[in-house]
């Protein structure tokens, strides 16, 4: 019985390798959409809500099944409860990408990010592909000093966000405010794609050692809700 279920949760483990390594994907093509005017890219992010929608559900569905008929205990139990909520995680994820699409889409042809600001949205790209990258290592290795890494990568991010703001909000601010109102969302969407990275690693660390992370540390740790 207990080789059925550590087969069965070896398969939903696999599932959110897969979430994981779509969701690093999405993000990247939605960020080479934005900054390289590519529509083909933003389109494949758009039209990949269906292939995410089909993971959500076959993962939750398997979820649901290895509590309703596994009767999983301790530690199994804590992957299965720690999984429902990566799987929301990850569609939030998901969801976010597609937003940075459909902002690159709606102003096709036109450049959405002014030049001068283009680093840093480059940069906030590259960071949360980077946690997302270290996500699916973690997804493997359940490493807790791996996961409690992406504190000091989130806060990296959140200084680019804030800085960002401070830019387009400034008195000579010189790209108008159609611009202004597309980078602040995109700084949102990169910013929260990061926060729903270290709520992930946070479940991880639980999962691990079937505590909280400490005070300081990892300090998205959510309490059962999902980040926009």
């Amino acid at each position: 019985m207990r080789t059925v279920l550590h087969s069965k949760l070896d398969e939903f483990s696999d599932q959110l390798v897969r979430f994981c390594e779509m969701n690093t994907r999405l993000l990247d093509l939605a960020s080479v959409a934005l900054l390289e005017g590519d529509e083909v890219a933003a389109t494949k992010v758009i039209d990949g809500a269906a292939e995410v929608e089909e993971l959500r559900e076959v993962s939750e569905q398997h979820a649901f099944d290895l509590l309703l008929l596994e009767a999983p205990v301790a530690r199994d139990l804590r992957q299965v409860i720690s999984g429902i909520y990566i799987v929301e995680h990850f569609t939030r994820m998901a969801a976010l990408a597609g937003h940075i699409a459909r902002v690159a889409r709606r102003r096709h042809p036109l450049p959405v990010v002014p030049e001068p600001v283009a680093p840093m949205i480059r940069e906030l790209a590259e960071k949360d592909s980077a946690m997302a990258t270290t996500l699916r290592e973690l997804l493997t290795t359940k490493d807790v000093d791996l996961a409690l890494s992406l504190d000091s990568e989130d806060d990296a991010v959140d200084s680019l966000h804030a800085e960002l703001m401070r830019r387009i909000s400034a008195p000579d601010w010189p790209h108008g405010s159609v611009a202004a109102v597309d980078l602040a969302l995109l700084a949102r969407y990169y910013e929260r794609f990061g926060d729903h990275t270290v709520s992930i690693a946070n479940r991880i660390v639980y999962l691990a050692t079937g505590s909280r992370p400490g005070e300081g540390s990892l300090s998205h740790l959510d309490d059962g809700t999902v980040l926009d």
